[in-house]
Parts: C-alpha cells; structure tokens; sequence
C-alpha cells in the first residue's frame, strides 16, 4: 500500500526538465533548464536524503524552438561511476562532469535542425561516449572519447526529426548499436559507426527507443497509425 508514509524524502528542484533520474550509488544525476531554456543546468543529488551536492550551469544562451511537449532539458543523463555525460541540444551540445561535479569537456555539435527540440540520450559503450542527433537537417550519430571528448567516428544519417536512445545489443559475437528511426531501424558498429544492417519499415517517425528481449527488438514507429513490430 502506497501512502504519504511512503514517501522517505522530497525535493522541490528549480526550473522544468524532463529527463530521468539517473543513479550511481549514493548519486542521482539530473538536468534542468531554467528561464524558460535561457540556462542549462546539470546537478547531482544525494540519494540517501535528496540534498543537492552540487549544481554546474552548463550552458547560457538563446533558447532553440521545441515541442510544446518538450522541455529544454528532456536528454537523460548517463554515468560510468567517473564521469557523467549530459546532452543539451544546440544549448551547447554535450557535457562531460566528474561525478563530483567538476567541468571535464564540453563539445558543441553544430546546428543539427531540429524545430520541437531533442531528447537523445547519450550512451556509453566501452571508452566511448556515443550521441545521436536526429533532426530535419545535418543528421547524424558521432562518437567521442569520453575522457577528453576528441571526436573518434561519425556517420550520416536520413534527414528527418527523431528522439530515440540508440540500445547496444551483442549478436553472433559482435556489439550492435541499434537505433529508431524514421523509415526503420538501423545497427551500427559501436567501435567505428559504420551500418551493419537496416530494417525498413513504414514511415513512422523514429520517436519511441529499441526494446529489446526474448532475441528479438521490438519497434514501435513514433507517428499516428504507426505499426509494431520486431526485428
């Protein structure tokens, strides 16, 4: 039975996020924006009592258009127990932190176009920080090393706006990075970005993330009337 006795801490956070907390120990790694997408903030949270460890504005500037559904601060962050990794759009494309909070790099992606804002999370696959960056213009996916942020790979991808999470999979003796996306699915080679495969499928809008299980993935397409389906 769930109950305001439940409830062992709440906290009230600054600003409108929609991304998800992510926890490494005792941490919760979370990202906001503040003044209506103006400021980009990432911070970190105990999870033992909710008390804000520390806080980093990532980025200041004039905020790109989104959806009315989405928020300037939607990209979950990620973490391997040293750093995190955080991913803000154009605000200033990706960060990197110390789980302690100190600025480690920071790189900015260029002007990938995309009118109702992103929600990519950034993934990270061995020394690798990988980011997808779907939009009407200028699409790709690139990977970068995750202690110094030097570009490593990046690879071409169709042109149309899209928000999910790339999901690695290991199939006949191989690592996949296998993403949504507007008219399939398609894997790619973690450790160079090149294509292994494409699925095609209707012209749905790449919208909801790969799930994958029983050695199947599982597709929805994002657009009204969209099919499912499994690769």
């Amino acid at each position: 039975e769930w109950s305001p006795r439940s409830v062992v801490w709440k906290k009230m956070l600054d600003g409108v996020g929609q991304s998800s907390p992510t926890i490494w120990g005792n941490r919760i790694f979370l990202t906001t924006a503040l003044e209506q997408g103006r400021k980009r903030v990432v911070m970190c949270l105990d999870r033992t009592n909710g008390q804000v460890l520390w806080e980093q504005l990532a980025w200041t500037g004039t905020p790109e258009r989104i959806h009315q559904m989405n928020s300037w601060a939607s990209p979950t962050c990620t973490t391997d127990g040293k750093y995190v990794f955080a991913f803000f759009g154009k605000g200033g494309g990706l960060f990197c932190y110390t789980v302690d909070g100190k600025a480690v790099w920071q790189k900015n992606l260029g002007e990938f176009i995309s009118p109702w804002g992103t929600a990519s999370c950034p993934v990270l696959v061995g020394d690798l920080v990988i980011q997808i960056c779907d939009a009407d213009q200028n699409a790709f996916i690139a990977a970068f090393d995750k202690t110094i942020g030097n570009q490593v790979w990046k690879t071409k991808r169709e042109d149309f706006r899209g928000w999910s999470t790339p999901v690695v999979i290991h199939a006949d003796g191989r690592d996949e990075l296998v993403v949504n996306g507007h008219t399939g699915t398609r894997a790619y080679d973690p450790a160079t970005g090149k294509e292994l495969w494409f699925c095609s499928a209707g012209r749905g809008r790449g919208t909801p993330t790969v799930t994958p299980g029983n050695g199947l993935l599982h597709v929805v397409e994002g657009r009204s009337g969209g099919t499912i389906y499994a690769i």
